[in-house]
């Protein structure tokens, strides 16, 4: 268990790894998102009892202090994480996350959208931001 947890973590900072010149306030941020990330992928792994990696694409939250939400790039994570502890409340869900889930993206986009390939569930957000209500139709339209 442990180690599925220093997995998880382990993926979720690897890919926040940003690169240039970043300020000191960004920085400060995405290090303390990276244990939030961490701790919603174990939730959603939990759930639905298959391990699944979140990475956050720190890259595209260049813009995060701005964000009119108030909200650090986490809580997107956190949207991904709520949906798939509601599909995987049922064992079709369940059934269906193990099968072709395995690890999600998350990314700062002009608009929502979700997408699906090789196991992996792209998840781009604007800073306005969306409930993981839209996220739960389209994994239960989509799995």
């Amino acid at each position: 268990m442990k180690s599925r947890l220093c997995m998880i973590a382990v993926a979720a900072s690897l890919i926040g790894s940003t690169a240039g010149a970043q300020s000191l306030k960004l920085k400060q941020l995405f290090a303390a998102d990276r244990t939030k990330v961490a701790e919603e992928a174990k939730e959603a792994s939990d759930a639905c009892g298959t391990p699944i990696s979140f990475q956050m694409n720190y890259a595209t939250y260049s813009g995060a202090l701005d964000d009119v939400n108030n909200q650090s790039p986490w809580a997107y994570a956190a949207n991904v994480s709520d949906a798939l502890k509601r599909v995987c409340s049922s064992d079709d869900g369940k059934a269906a996350v193990r099968e072709k889930i395995r690890t999600v993206t998350v990314s700062h986009g002009d608009q929502e959208s979700m997408s699906l390939s090789n196991g992996t569930f792209a998840y781009a957000v604007p800073y306005s931001g969306h409930s993981p209500a839209s996220i739960v139709r389209w994994l239960e339209n989509n799995l």
